[in-house]
């Protein structure tokens, strides 16, 4: 068996967990996971109808944030979606966040994971670098 396909057996057989970082929204902690290609694909499905128009409800982004923060976050918390007057969790992150750069917070951290798992990194090193500078 070749190499190539021993990986990715093992990968399919393994219950890897997904790479999670945290981003401040709306002075919370929110935990992001790093969403699957099958995650996309069914985020993507699910902002159209049947028929192959857009639904008007959410977009693709919407059901993205809800993915990859739900196992954080209970999006279909009953009162929840009432409170938002919503059918669907994926309604929720446009109302919940009326500050729009708390949503594209998350909507950066969704569609742009790695990039934005390397600035916090670059920001935590060097906060931690200038404030040992800056006392001495």
């Amino acid at each position: 068996m070749s190499e190539k396909l021993q990986k990715y057996l093992a990968a399919g057989t393994a219950g890897a967990k997904p790479e999670q970082i945290e981003v401040e929204v709306d002075g919370e902690k929110w935990s992001v996971r790093r969403l699957t290609t099958m995650d996309l694909r069914r985020c993507i499905e699910s902002s159209y109808n049947d028929d192959g128009t857009p639904k008007q409800t959410f977009n693709e982004i919407d059901a993205q944030i809800v993915k990859a923060t739900e196992h954080d976050f209970d999006w279909n918390n009953i009162e929840l979606l009432k409170a938002y007057n919503c059918i669907s969790k994926n309604e929720l992150p446009p109302r919940m966040f009326h500050n729009p750069d708390d949503y594209l917070v998350l909507s950066k951290a969704v569609r742009n994971f790695q990039e934005t798992k390397d600035e916090l990194l670059k920001e935590a090193k060097n906060s931690s670098g200038e404030t040992a500078k800056q006392a001495g």
